[in-house]
This record gives structure tokens, sequence and C-alpha cells, in this order.
């Protein structure tokens, strides 16, 4: 497989970028189990916080773009294969994508 080329302007370090994939990655079995009755508070409060950090930065984005962008981070999709790449353009995209990965790393307190 090919080495997919990397645009982090934001100075937001590898390591953390992974991070931020994963809590991407997790947030809809996150609300699974805040929804879920058995769950403890304790546990749903740290997952609400969780949660909370993602949907803050996505806020800063336009609300059409919201999800699509929030899944092509979660499934690591770029430019090319994204669903909203009629709607922008490459520099944009990329640029509101590393937006919302150092946006979401700051809520997470990770930087």
């Amino acid at each position: 497989m090919a080495r997919h080329k990397q645009y982090f302007k934001w100075e937001v370090p590898a390591t953390v970028v992974t991070l931020v994939k994963a809590y991407c990655n997790d947030y809809d079995r996150r609300v699974k189990i805040i929804n879920n009755p058995n769950t403890s508070p304790e546990i749903a409060q740290n997952f609400r916080e969780f949660n909370l950090a993602i949907d803050t930065a996505l806020m800063d984005i336009e609300p059409g773009l919201r999800s699509a962008l929030l899944t092509d981070i979660q499934i690591g999709r770029g430019f090319d294969a994204s669903p909203i790449a009629p709607f922008l353009a490459k520099n944009t995209y990329y640029a509101r994508k590393r937006k919302l990965i150092h946006d979401i790393a700051v809520g997470l307190h990770l930087i």
C-alpha cells in the first residue's frame, strides 16, 4: 500500500493525530453507551466530555460538511475519495481537516 502524504500546518504531532483519529472512531460507540440506561453516571459523564470536545470542534465547520469531514477523519479518507470534494477546493478541504484535528486535540487537552 502506498504511503499517504500528510499535510500538517497546525504543528500537531503525528502521535496526537493518531489519538484524535482514535477518539473520532470511538464517537458512535460512546453515544450508544451514553444512551444505555445501565451505564454508570461517571462513565457516561466522561464519555459526554469526550464527545463534547469533538462536537465543539465541529461547530467551526460548515453544517453541511461536518458529518462527512468527521467520517473522513474516522476512516482516514482524503480529498480524492471524500464525498465533499466537489464542494471544496483541495487546499480548503485540507485546511478545514487540519483545523478540525487541531481543535479536537485542544478540546481533549492533548496539546
